[in-house]
């Protein structure tokens, strides 16, 4: 595997932060190296968030991400915001609700923000559907892996429906729902 550069990106409260340890996690479960990172605003519920993951088969030399392959936008802020970063035929991954119009063959768009809400009944499991779109799109950590990274790091109370969240972010990229 080659480095993989990895942002997700929203508001604070939808598990950007969580998700990147998790995302870390389950790369080193896969058998690659792995970094994370974040960075978040004075709010910890609505304000700017952001995580980044460093994926490599071999020794990660600079553990920041400066070139991002992979965008997941979970605000349309933190698509306007992080889109112009990302390195030239890199993809983004946007919320269907921030990027009205993708424009180009590197952008998918995905009902991650709604299918959270359908899964939890708000954002609480927001980066964990993103997690899962991820897994299904770009096949970076293997699925198994971030499963167990999944149920490692939420709450025991919320763990079934965190594992649930994640199967109803693949399922978003197979197109098994709506």
């Amino acid at each position: 595997m080659t480095r993989s550069e990895i942002r997700i990106a929203g508001a604070g409260g939808q598990g950007v932060v969580t998700a990147g340890r998790i995302l870390a996690e389950a790369a080193i479960l896969s058998g690659s190296n792995a970094t994370h990172n974040q960075v978040y605003g004075p709010q910890s519920r609505g304000g700017a968030s952001r995580s980044d993951v460093v994926i490599a088969g071999d020794e990660i030399g600079f553990p920041l991400a400066d070139e991002i392959d992979l965008l997941i936008a979970l605000s349309s802020e933190a698509f306007e915001k992080y889109r112009p970063e990302i390195v030239d035929g890199g993809r983004v991954i946007v919320d269907s609700r921030c990027a009205p119009e993708a424009d180009d063959d590197n952008t998918s768009d995905f009902a991650v923000v709604d299918t959270a809400r359908a899964v939890s009944g708000g954002q609480l499991v927001t980066g964990v559907v993103a997690l899962g779109v991820l897994q299904a799109y770009a096949g970076l950590v293997d699925a198994d892996a971030l499963g167990e990274a999944v149920a490692a790091r939420v709450p025991a109370k919320h763990r079934a429906m965190n594992l649930e969240a994640l199967r109803a972010g693949r399922e978003l990229v197979s197109g098994a729902i709506p």
